[in-house]
């Protein structure tokens, strides 16, 4: 995992200094760099909240010693704090090409370290659940996978940036280099995307498919949400079920929620970057701040604000439980034989040395008449 943090922040390094480079194909001299006088207040206002979520991160971090989660936010909320620094410093001149880098570069790049924590706390989920529900039946492959997508994505605007840098140093045409830049976004996107897509598809199974299941249905029905998690937990992995429902939590409860919302406010804000980039320098949407407020910086910060409300040390109680995320071999064989009660909890780090370890609800026999005669029922209710 460091080999992958180290990569990530030299792409990262390396793209930075290519998008000065593509950034020079901006005249400085007399106008303004960004096409409009960016708003002292609104941009001083932003860069205190992302401090405020810095030390929260920190915080929570270092309490639930969620290391991984912690290093990703704390980078990115650092990098926001830097970029509004440059926007509210641009607010008294406009044409200072280090400002206006400042901001253009640390802005564009922090996401990537929002969706590097964010893509750690699927693999722990597919983990609590079970691996059953997943696609990919290794769930460090999603940190793997799209974690290499996003430096493939910093990659391709470093080449582009580059290439725009050296034509603008040449005064040729820099719309080759911008294009590549623009492909590098939008590669981002397209990796989110795929994310996203894999993230409903495990929901799914986790949270309808075992409804379905549960009440002996062919296909989904509204009357399907009557259904407690209380009742599904037996479809679940009994190893983490401690986790779960002893006691059941509303941080817990409503993680999966707080999750979703974060992935999709930073694809919109990764959406409009790609959009506001492809319309060029001195495009309605990079020419007005308005855009920019709604479609980055209140995607951005309610990203991290939900992520630290919902943090996910609170959630898998990270200050006594440990989840080692491994893969579905793996998994069957350390679950092979173990006590359902949780026995064997202690010496694979599982155990909740908060509370005492309750015994497990039993599953339903669904050979029992008097169950056999109650799912018939439901049955009737749900159809």
């Amino acid at each position: 995992m460091t080999s992958v943090v180290s990569a990530t922040i030299a792409a990262a390094a390396t793209a930075t200094s290519a998008v000065a480079s593509a950034s020079a194909s901006v005249d400085p001299q007399d106008q303004s760099l960004y096409g409009m006088t960016p708003n002292l207040a609104f941009n001083t206002a932003m860069a205190a909240i992302f401090g405020v979520l810095f030390i929260t991160q920190a915080v929570l971090g270092l309490w639930t010693r969620q290391w991984w989660f912690m290093v990703s936010f704390l980078i990115a909320c650092g990098l926001e704090v830097a970029g509004y620094v440059g926007r509210a410093l641009s607010h008294n001149d406009n044409t200072d090409i280090n400002d206006y880098l400042l901001q253009f570069i640390c802005l564009t790049i922090a996401p990537v370290f929002t969706m590097a924590g964010i893509y750690y706390q699927l693999g722990k989920l597919i983990e609590i659940y079970g691996h059953k529900f997943a696609l990919i039946k290794n769930p460090m492959l999603y940190s793997y996978i799209f974690m290499g997508c996003d430096i493939v994505s910093l990659i391709i605007q470093a080449v582009g940036g580059g290439m725009s840098g050296s034509a603008a140093a040449d005064y040729d045409n820099t719309a080759t280099g911008d294009h590549i830049f623009v492909a590098g976004l939008a590669f981002q996107v397209a990796s989110m995307s795929v994310f996203l897509f894999l993230w409903f598809q495990l929901a799914y199974q986790i949270f309808v498919a075992t409804r379905i299941q549960h009440a002996g249905l062919s296909r989904p029905r509204w009357s399907l949400t009557s259904i407690s998690q209380l009742e599904l937990d037996y479809l679940y992995r009994p190893k983490f079920e401690f986790l779960r429902i002893h006691p059941q939590r509303w941080v817990f409860i409503y993680f999966p929620w707080a999750l979703t919302f974060s992935v999709i406010f930073v694809f919109i804000r990764c959406v409009y970057r790609v959009i506001e980039l492809a319309e060029g320098w001195g495009g309605d949407l990079i020419t007005h701040e308005v855009y920019f407020i709604i479609l980055d910086a209140l995607m951005m910060s309610l990203a991290t604000t939900i992520l630290s409300v919902f943090h996910p040390g609170l959630a898998f109680k990270g200050r006594s439980v440990k989840i080692p995320i491994k893969s579905a071999s793996k998994v069957e064989d350390s679950d092979h034989g173990d006590d359902v009660a949780g026995s064997n909890y202690s010496s694979e780090g599982y155990r909740d040395k908060e509370i005492e370890q309750r015994a497990p609800l039993p599953k339903p026999n669904f050979d029992s008449p008097s169950v056999a005669s109650s799912m018939q029922q439901n049955r009737e209710v749900y159809i």
